[in-house]
């Protein structure tokens, strides 16, 4: 197998994201795409991504393979990678892949391909009452100051606003609306409210540097969806269970 990615920054973002999930976690490449599916060590969030053929530069793959590894050491491995720096994974021997971060100087590593039992995975398949569109800093900026004062974040949308807001003594509340810019659409089967982790929803704000714009899907008490859908074609979706209301 061999393929060539354009930006390293996208692989790394999901990887740190993946670290504060999981201990370890595979990569599949099949004919169409590479994806990867995990639950979280406590079986309260979940991560999924597809990147088809077309998002890489090169992807070469005769037959199914699947890469194996530890989060925190693929986190070190991908650590110095910079904006516009090219990865490029190959693998003569199936235990093992090379991996290079090629940029104004390459860095060849060695990563070895360990075997993952296989974890029973949950169909993703919500119907939900809330759908809204919102600029990703915008996002990543209301649930960081929310996480500074509160342990929980309670969304609650109308037909021309999102509003998030901490659960708890402490107030903050950041509403997203379209005069303002920040809310790029939504649509709602009818108003409801669902609180959910914002230490969880803290841990994977790296990825909103994957897209502009962030999705966000929701229903009172069933989990929130979060997706990320990149120019080239490439995806990830990031699911958290609701808090007891």
């Amino acid at each position: 197998m061999r393929v060539v990615y354009d930006n390293a920054m996208d692989f790394k973002a999901i990887i740190e994201a993946l670290a504060k999930m999981v201990d370890e976690a595979s990569l599949t490449f099949n004919s169409d795409a590479m994806e990867l599916t995990a639950i979280d060590r406590a079986h309260i969030s979940l991560i999924k991504l597809r990147f088809p053929k077309e998002a890489f530069k090169e992807y070469d793959i005769t037959e199914e393979f699947r890469l194996g590894f530890n989060t925190q050491y693929m986190l070190k491995v991908l650590r110095s990678a910079k904006k516009k720096e090219q990865l490029e994974m190959e693998s003569q021997d199936p235990s093992q892949i090379n991996l290079k971060i090629i940029g104004s100087m390459v860095r060849d590593f060695v990563v070895r391909n360990i075997e993952i039992s296989a974890s029973e995975i949950p169909e993703i398949n919500f119907q939900f009452d809330v759908k809204a569109k919102v600029v990703s800093s915008g996002f990543k900026r209301a649930i960081n100051e929310i996480y500074t004062v509160s342990d929980s974040v309670q969304f609650n949308a109308t037909e021309s606003s999102l509003l998030l807001k901490s659960a708890g003594e402490s107030e903050i509340e950041v509403e997203f609306t379209k005069d303002m810019g920040g809310l790029q659409e939504i649509s709602i089967e009818k108003p409801v409210s669902s609180t959910y982790s914002a230490e969880y929803l803290n841990d994977v704000l790296v990825l909103t540097k994957l897209s502009g714009f962030t999705k966000i899907l929701y229903s009172e008490q069933k989990p929130l969806q979060l997706e990320f859908n990149m120019d080239n074609g490439g995806s990830v979706v990031y699911l958290l269970a609701p808090q007891a209301g």
